[in-house]
């Protein structure tokens, strides 16, 4: 990625993560980027293009790096599901690192702002879930065949709900601008996850 390009994507990321798309317009992006127009339009044809850049390379970076290579070599997948879970807390914990507990997950803000202003975003976004729970049931489904489970499940329907309590663990947390309920939430989940 080129120089400008990176910078006109970070600015973008951070601006959609703490004000959503609608709030970001264009011009704010330029402003701090100190970026002409016209240098924009050379990387990116329209807002849209390079909001779905945005998206990508901060998702794909943070799908690919957490929630899907820990997995593929892994001879204990619960365990390495609920590291993985435990260092995603971490992540927030951290007050150098990008995600924030005040601005909540990327990926369900993104899902529940943009979804429905651009098909492209829908289709993206749909993917990331996707392949996060892909991955996720992999792992389960690979717990199950080496005998790591305690009881008999779905893997695929786990895996759903295992998503589905991380993202709703951090929606409350930043409900609540409260890293302590997100210790709890992700500290039950974790028991659960055990238990399996």
């Amino acid at each position: 990625m080129k120089k400008t390009e990176k910078l006109l994507v970070d600015i973008t990321f951070e601006l959609l993560y703490q004000k959503g798309y609608c709030a970001t317009s264009l011009m704010d992006i330029l402003k701090i980027a100190n970026v002409t127009k016209g240098a924009m339009y050379y990387h990116f044809d329209s807002k849209n293009r390079l909001v779905l850049a945005t998206m990508q390379h901060y998702l794909e970076m943070l799908l690919e790096a957490h929630w899907i290579a820990p997995f593929e070599e892994s001879d204990a997948p619960i365990e390495t599901l609920i590291n993985q879970i435990n260092d995603y807390l971490a992540m927030f914990a951290d007050e150098k690192k990008i995600l924030k507990i005040k601005h909540g997950c990327p990926l369900s803000n993104f899902v529940l702002d943009m979804s429905d202003k651009d098909e492209a975003f829908f289709q993206y976004l749909q993917s990331v879930y996707s392949r996060w729970q892909d991955s996720i049931e992999k792992a389960l489904t690979k717990a199950q065949i080496l005998k790591q489970t305690k009881t008999d499940f779905k893997a695929n329907e786990q895996a759903l709900f295992i998503i589905s309590s991380i993202e709703g663990s951090i929606g409350s947390a930043k409900a609540f601008n409260n890293i302590n309920t997100l210790q709890k939430s992700f500290g039950v989940l974790t028991t659960y996850i055990q238990k399996l």
